[in-house]
Order: structure tokens, then C-alpha cells, then sequence
């Protein structure tokens, strides 16, 4: 675990920065500006912090668990694996180098993939956190405590010559607090939850207009042992059919023999299923895997499915990176004490790195210390303990040379 918050939290109804939203980006603001001496609030409309960092542990049994959101992290994503060592947390291997991958095209049968084929290009070198995504936001949370209020959704957003009044709503009513700065940290979906006054500027709604999302579905089955391994396969694949999905089995390092085998659709095929009878996804599912792991079936015990356009809280799985942020900075830039993050307004968009730099970002134009010695030694550590975790594979990145 990292520094320990010292600076306590108000109780009074005003404070030098109020965060909208406890995702990894208004997580990370919240943090760093804590550290640097500010008075910080952050309001969460959901019971728990991470925002679209998710981790499923039910329906599921023996501890297995899988990953609704972010799950994998490239080994040069220095600013999220600078926090998980900041936090102490551990990583592992993503994908496995056993057993084969097996790719479904949109004609013609199935064929195989051995791990350096469908590895290549350093997807072998990524890790994850192997007790949970969610591990890397509860850190952030639990160091805030009391400044992150859950169950409070921002509903206004007035500004004035002394700075923001942010109107939220909790179990007995409204209630207001001022601050001298806001980060908004909202997903652009559900962005207009919120009523600005005065309103944004009409570049700012512009930028929001020609952002667009990407829908995400997820489909997992747990079974009672893997049988998939007994001819050779690991559980992990591609398919065309009907779309590009993924397949994984993100349970594959973890103990027991149980296994969990997820379908990872986007677009319209996540529509789709997103779209069926709640009932009736799991069963399809089963069915699906058993055509491309013969008699799964017979040991399938029981599933779930997650779909990121019913979030309400949130409406979609990530920015598109078409139109790239590149060409819209305005959803970036601040107006007046309101200043904005989240994955959205970043180059990485899709990924925790992004959430964690646009938060960095934000943070810094409010106190320019954020982003200094500190982070840089941060992010060295980060980087010396990675080259102990990729010693000896096959495409170590090179900014891990000596």
C-alpha cells in the first residue's frame, strides 16, 4: 500500500476541489490533490467506486472470478502498472502460454493457433491483477475513506465568481456543495444528467456531439471442470461469426477445476445479445461454446451476462477511437474551475492508462505538482520490477532495454 491520505477530510459544506465521479480518473485527481495539500470531495452516483472497472465474483463458485471492464494491461501502460506497484498490488500473466488458441472464421472450420502465433506482437508480455481489476480503484478509495461520497449523483453544476456549486442528490433529498474547482469525470452517455449553468461552451458541445461509444457485451459460463484442456485447447480464441468477439478463459491461472469460459462481443453483436431475454443468454451461450468445445455442455453449471449499455450510471463501454481525441482537445480543455477527465478525453481511450492520465492531467492544471518528481519515481519503479516480470519473453518491449 502506498502513502497513507494524511490531510482529513471536510465536513463542512466546501472544499477546494469536488470530483464528479469515483472511477479510476476522478480516483486518481481525487488522490494526487489530496497529496498535494487540497481539501477534496468526491461525489459517486453508484454504492462503490471504479466506474467502469468491474470485477465479477457471483454467480461463481471456489473464488473464480472475471472481469466486466478492464482486464489486461500492455507492459507500457506506465502510469497504470506505476500505481498497482505504488499500491503493492500484484500482477501475472494475462494469456497463457499452454495449450492452443483456437480461431473461428466466418467461413470455413475452426483452426488452431499455437500461444507464439496468436501472441505475437507482445501480447505475451501483458499482465493482469489477478485478485481483481477492482484491486486498483479500491486502493484509490480506500486511501480517500471518507472523502468519496457514494449514492450521490450530481444533478447541477452552477458557476460563479467564487467558483462551483455542485447540487447532488443523496437518500434524503438535495443537497449542495461549493467548491473553488469541479473535475467532471463523466461519461459523455450520460453527460447530460447533469445541467450546467451557465452552459458549456458550444465548442465543448460540439466535442461531446462527435464523440461516439462503443458497446460492449460479456457472457460467461462457468463449468464444473475444463474439459476444453483434455484435446489441447486452452479455452482462449477469436471468432468472426456474426461479428468479431473474443473468446477467453480468464480463469486459467486460477486454481481449482472449475473454469470460466466468456464470450467478449462488441457493436452490434453485443446489441444483440444485450437485446435477448435475460433468461435466455446463458443457455445460448452454453450451447455456442459446446459447438466449439464438444461436450461443454455436459459440464456447464451456471452463468451470467453484462452488458455496458444498461449501466445507468454510465450507457457504453468506452470513447471510439474514431474521430481520435487528437481532433477534438476541447474535451479536455477547462472551463473557468470546471475541468474535465475520463478515458474519453485522453489518447488511450479504452484503456485504464487513458483514465489515469486525463485524471493526471486534470489534477495538475489545478496544482501543477501533481504530475512531478513523485509520479516520474513512480512510474521508475514500475518499470524495474516489470523487467524482472518479462524476463526472457519473446517480445519484451523496448523501452524495457537497459
Amino acid at each position: 500500500m502506498g502513502p497513507v491520505v494524511s490531510v482529513p477530510p471536510s465536513t463542512g459544506d466546501r472544499v477546494d476541489v469536488i470530483v464528479v465521479g469515483a472511477g479510476l480518473s476522478g480516483l486518481v485527481a481525487a488522490y494526487e490533490l489530496v497529496r498535494a495539500g487540497h481539501d477534496v470531495r468526491v461525489l459517486e452516483a453508484r454504492t462503490a467506486a471504479g466506474g467502469r472497472v468491474r470485477t465479477l465474483r457471483e454467480p461463481f463458485d471456489d473464488g473464480l472470478l472475471a472481469e466486466t471492464g478492464p482486464a489486461r494491461i500492455p507492459p507500457d501502460h506506465d502510469r497504470t502498472l506505476g500505481y498497482i506497484d505504488h499500491f503493492g498490488i500484484e500482477t501475472s500473466p494475462f494469456y497463457t502460454q499452454d495449450g492452443e488458441y483456437l480461431i473461428v472464421p466466418e467461413r470455413g472450420a475452426p483452426y488452431r493457433e499455437t500461444p507464439g502465433v496468436f501472441l505475437r506482437g507482445g501480447r505475451g508480455t501483458w499482465l493482469k491483477i489477478p485478485v481483481g481489476t477492482d484491486a486498483l480503484p479500491m486502493a484509490f478509495a480506500e486511501a480517500l475513506g471518507d472523502r468519496v461520497r457514494y449514492g450521490s449523483p450530481v444533478t447541477r453544476v452552477v458557476r460563479d465568481e467564487a467558483g462551483v456549486v455542485a447540487t447532488y442528490e443523496t437518500g434524503g433529498g438535495a443537497e449542495e456543495l461549493r467548491g473553488g474547482r469541479l473535475i467532471c469525470t463523466v461519461p459523455l452517455p450520460v453527460i447530460d444528467r447533469i445541467v450546467f449553468d451557465p452552459t458549456l461552451s458550444a465548442a465543448k458541445r460540439a466535442a461531446f456531439r462527435a464523440t461516439s461509444y462503443e458497446d460492449v457485451t460479456r457472457v460467461y459460463v462457468q463449468y464444473a471442470e475444463r474439459n476444453w484442456e483434455e484435446d489441447g485447447l486452452n479455452g482462449w480464441g477469436l471468432s468472426f461469426v456474426g461479428g468479431f468477439s473474443e473468446m477467453w478463459h480468464p480463469t486459467w491461472n486460477q486454481p481449482g477445476p472449475r473454469g470460466i469460459l466468456m464470450s467478449y462481443m462488441y457493436g452490434d453483436m453485443a446489441r444483440t445479445v444485450a437485446a435477448m431475454e435475460p433468461g435466455a443468454i446463458v443457455p445460448d451461450f452454453i450451447d455456442r461454446f459446446d459447438g466449439l468445445f464438444p461436450g461443454s455442455r455436459e459440464v456447464a453449471e451456471r452463468g451470467t451476462h453484462f452488458a455496458w449499455e444498461h449501466q445507468p450510471w454510465i450507457g457504453a463501454a468506452y470513447a471510439w477511437h474514431d474521430p481520435p481525441f487528437a481532433e477534438h482537445p476541447e474535451l479536455a480543455s477547462p472551463e473557468g474551475p470546471i475541468h474535465f477527465a475520463g478515458e474519453h478525453a485522453s489518447g488511450e481511450r479504452g484503456w485504464m492508462q487513458g483514465a489515469l492520465q486525463s485524471g493526471l492531467r486534470a489534477a495538475a492544471e489545478i496544482d501543477a505538482t501533481v504530475t512531478g518528481e513523485r509520479a516520474r519515481t513512480t512510474v521508475a519503479i514500475s518499470r524495474r520490477r516489470l523487467v524482472r516480470r518479462v524476463a526472457g519473453a519473446p517480445h519484451a518491449p523496448e523501452w524495457l532495454a537497459p
